[in-house]
């Protein structure tokens, strides 16, 4: 017996009422997905269906690279047939705002069913809420149409299309559950937030949604067809050493899919343009679905954004694999010289070594190319959406220290999610969390939804500035300010001496 019900264009809805939050959860957005069909586009269900919508639905299939760390225990079970949404609502006869969430991942794990995005709890304030799941690495994000001759349709960007479609499936059925389809705001974090980036270039006037926040991701992680086609062309290389054709594929199950995916030898990530090893999957800027140009279509949109990264985004792997653990001098220029002009190493060496301080302990090249890579990967395309979006963008950086390994992570990327959630206070991320995170969960949930109802973040905590050439931005802490963007010369310096990838 169902708690509450809505009948809207999809079909009828039987949910759940928990601590006062109407909850509707697996709710699928497009056809099941069949081995026949995990490679194509998402299709939209051509008929009213009707739902006990108590459980979450299933889990994309998670690529995980064997030395990743980003697997989450929480999530259900995986499935090629994972196109589903979650929504949450106060009232659904109201007429609010409504946020979409888009989880992050690297393209090739997260579930919007993961505890983190637990919607039981969410302080809505006034918000109507959706998750989505999508599909991930070789299911979403590879490109086989041209390595294939046709042979496979796959385009590199269903994981993209997934994403648009249940975008247009909440406008229009939102209404039902209490939400405003004319006043959608897009969020998310990491490869969630790449994703927000690169929807609004594909829709930039605003017509799915108003508002965009962007949590430590831009408009950079995409792939020109050129590097589509090769990724594609190392997919098949990898499946052919291990004995499977291109017919094959369609007969094998996703565990058998996502194996050879994760066996790829992802050498060609490792030039500069990606410098993490986890990210290898990404859209396609193919001039069809996703603009060859993505952020100049974005330029000139009525979307209005908020983005931002964490202090220490690259802590999380930093301090983690061997690679920077053993850092030493000549390794630290070797690195440097893969990215940046020659005539130009010792400048970018000298400003983040002395960025430093006399008080950093333990390895200091490992410090400075931590925090390198924290601008070169997050900062600065984070400034370049401020730059392109001036007066209609607004910026953040938050800088809250996680206590975690007596606090050296710093503000990790993902650190603020708990926050943005009101997890933070809950046992499984109390380790996690400042003392603060009252106050600081307070702060991202009154802001967030101020934006999405208003257009602006500023609520009764504190007035927000548009980005403008003053650069001011706010720092998101226990004591929250707006300042000056510390990091925006240097981050300037990185883009100014890059190579040309």
């Amino acid at each position: 017996m169902s708690d509450i019900t809505v009948s809207c264009k999809a079909g009828k809805f039987f949910g759940i009422k928990k601590n006062n939050i109407n909850l509707f959860h697996g709710i699928p957005y497009a056809k099941n997905l069949t081995k026949e069909t995990q490679w194509l586009p998402p299709e939209r269900l051509n008929s009213e269906i009707s739902l006990q919508a108590i459980n979450k639905g299933f889990s994309a299939p998670q690529t995980i690279y064997k030395e990743s760390f980003l697997t989450d225990p929480s999530m259900p079970d995986e499935s090629i047939d994972c196109l589903s949404l979650n929504i949450a609502s106060k009232d659904v006869s109201a007429n609010m705002p409504v946020m979409i969430w888009i989880h992050g991942g690297a393209y090739i794990t997260g579930s919007s069913n993961s505890v983190v995005y637990d919607l039981d709890y969410l302080p809505l304030h006034e918000i109507v809420m959706g998750t989505i799941n999508y599909r991930l690495g070789p299911f979403g994000f590879l490109k086989l149409d041209e390595v294939t001759n046709g042979q496979s349709k796959s385009t590199g960007n269903e994981g993209l299309m997934d994403q648009q479609l249940a975008i247009d499936w909440v406008k229009e059925n939102i209404d039902e559950f209490g939400g405003n389809p004319e006043n959608i705001t897009l969020f998310g974090e990491s490869a969630g937030a790449w994703s927000v980036a690169l929807q609004s270039s594909v829709s930039p006037d605003g017509n799915l949604f108003s508002k965009a926040i962007c949590q430590s991701g831009g408009m950079n992680a995409f792939f020109n067809i050129d590097r589509g086609n090769r990724w594609g062309e190392l997919f098949i290389k990898t499946a052919h050493e291990r004995g499977f054709k291109i017919n094959d594929l369609y007969n094998l199950d996703h565990e058998q899919i996502t194996k050879i995916a994760s066996q790829m030898k992802h050498t060609m990530i490792t030039d500069g343009v990606w410098l993490s090893p986890e990210v290898g999957f990404a859209p396609i800027a193919d001039g069809n679905f996703l603009p060859l140009d993505p952020i100049k279509d974005f330029k000139d949109s009525s979307i209005r954004l908020i983005i931002g990264t964490t202090s220490d985004e690259y802590r999380l792997w930093s301090e983690f694999e061997p690679y920077y653990l053993n850092l030493d001098k000549e390794n630290f220029y070797k690195r440097l010289e893969k990215i940046f002009k020659k005539d130009t190493i010792k400048k970018i060496a000298d400003i983040y070594l002395g960025d430093l301080g006399d008080n950093q302990e333990g390895n200091k090249y490992k410090h400075a190319l931590s925090n390198l890579m924290t601008d070169w990967t997050f900062g600065m395309h984070a400034l370049d959406l401020l730059e392109q979006h001036q007066n209609k963008s607004y910026g953040y950086f938050f800088n809250e220290p996680s206590p975690l390994l007596d606090g050296k992570l710093g503000a990790y990327h993902a650190s603020e999610l708990p926050y943005v959630f009101g997890s933070a206070n809950k046992k499984i991320f109390k380790d996690f969390c400042s003392e603060y995170s009252d106050e600081i969960s307070n702060f991202f949930q009154f802001s967030w939804s101020q934006f999405a109802k208003t257009g602006s973040p500023s609520s009764h905590l504190m007035d927000w500035e548009v980005y403008e050439n003053n650069s001011s931005i706010t720092y998101i802490n226990s004591a929250p300010k707006i300042k000056t963007f510390k990091n925006k010369d240097r981050i300037k310096l990185l883009n100014e001496f890059k190579l040309n990838f």
